[in-house]
């Protein structure tokens, strides 16, 4: 049987999440034509229709394809948790591969009494147990930081969070130290995305996590909290900023300003770009200083698309003016995780009751 690609499981994947083809055709920036082959692909190389399809009616996933959905969700989180591993080894935190071998099985020995005479050799029998062949290799991934055992009552609550989550709740944090002072809170500022959530969950390194994500996520249930939505800058004096509205058409042409390529936050970018019909715009600019993307385009360099917080501040820098840009453009979703071995602790309960 010929394997699916990701392509196809991406695309069964995205009609499920955005409710039809159409939709799905627009996440992805492409067109419906080219989703429905996808899955004509899959559902011939599966043997099997993944979808009820009804005459002028909408298509919904028959039980082959609810199970198939399961499992593609299954390889694509593989996929998203294998991209961020290998971005630990480019950003020179590699995490150790090692290969280690199962003990080989001894073959049985039979010992006669000491008390006995020498026997002669006896001859092989033709049921002789043949030798076990050589295990295969077991490969184990050790994460770059120590490991630690789940976390329990009586270890530090740890907080995946992005900085700009975090501002939000400095303050009932810290409200939180002062009333249970025997339990500890640490930050990581490393989880923020939802691959890296589920990598940090499945090792036991995080307790909590408030991420960014587009929506549900695939490997792991998780609480909406609220959405952030996006603006676009320019530079007051680019050809734009005087316009009453914008649409996509009037930004076919321009150049964007972003995260670089290794930001966890830039496909949250590209995504949401897609989206809103900008997906094939190419970059002008691409770094992770604030204050550089700001410079770059006060000077007219291109838009720059930020969301959140960080929208809020750039929003009052001097020489910049947000776009009146017509075309929805998906919101980004903060959404909040627990540990399923805390889901019963009163502190950690506690916590989030007080993070609200």
């Amino acid at each position: 049987m010929e394997r699916p690609t990701l392509r196809q499981l991406e695309a069964l994947d995205t009609i499920a999440r955005e409710g039809s083809f159409r939709a799905a055709a627009r996440a992805l920036g492409i067109s419906q034509v080219a989703v429905s082959d996808h899955i004509k692909q899959l559902e011939a190389r599966l043997g099997i229709s993944l979808f009820h399809r009804a005459p002028g009616g909408k298509a919904s996933l028959s039980d082959a394809g609810e199970a198939a959905l399961s499992r593609a969700r299954l390889i694509l989180a593989d996929c998203d948790a294998l991209v961020s591993t290998m971005q630990s080894f480019a950003s020179g935190a590699p995490e150790e591969v090692r290969i280690e071998r199962p003990a080989r099985a001894e073959t049985p020995v039979v010992r006669k009494p000491a008390a006995m005479p020498k026997p002669e050799p006896e001859p092989e029998s033709e049921t002789a147990l043949a030798p076990e062949p050589e295990p295969e290799p077991v490969i184990v991934l050790t994460p770059p930081d120590p490991v630690a055992p789940l976390p329990s009552s009586d270890q530090p609550i740890t907080i995946g969070i992005h900085p700009s989550i975090l501002t939000r709740f400095q303050d009932k944090l810290a409200a939180f130290e002062d009333a249970f002072p025997n339990r500890p809170v640490s930050v990581d500022f490393n989880c923020f995305v939802a691959d890296r959530v589920a990598l940090a969950l499945s090792a036991g390194i995080i307790s909590i996590a408030y991420f960014y994500a587009l929506g549900e996520t695939r490997v792991f249930p998780s609480d909406y909290l609220w959405s952030e939505r996006w603006a676009l800058y320019v530079g007051e004096n680019h050809r734009l900023a005087e316009r009453d509205y914008v649409s996509r058409e009037d930004l076919s042409n321009q150049s964007l300003i972003s995260f670089a390529e290794g930001n966890r936050l830039r496909p949250l970018v590209e995504a949401c770009m897609t989206e809103a019909g900008l997906g094939g715009l190419p970059y002008a600019v691409e770094s992770d200083d604030y204050a550089l993307l700001v410079e770059r385009a006060r000077d007219g360099a291109g838009i720059l698309p930020l969301f959140g917080a960080a929208a809020g501040r750039v929003g009052a820098s001097a020489g910049l003016k947000r776009l009146p840009y017509v075309d929805p453009i998906p919101a980004v979703e903060v959404r909040r995780v627990i540990h399923p071995s805390l889901v019963e602790d009163d502190e950690v309960q506690a916590l989030v009751a007080t993070l609200q």
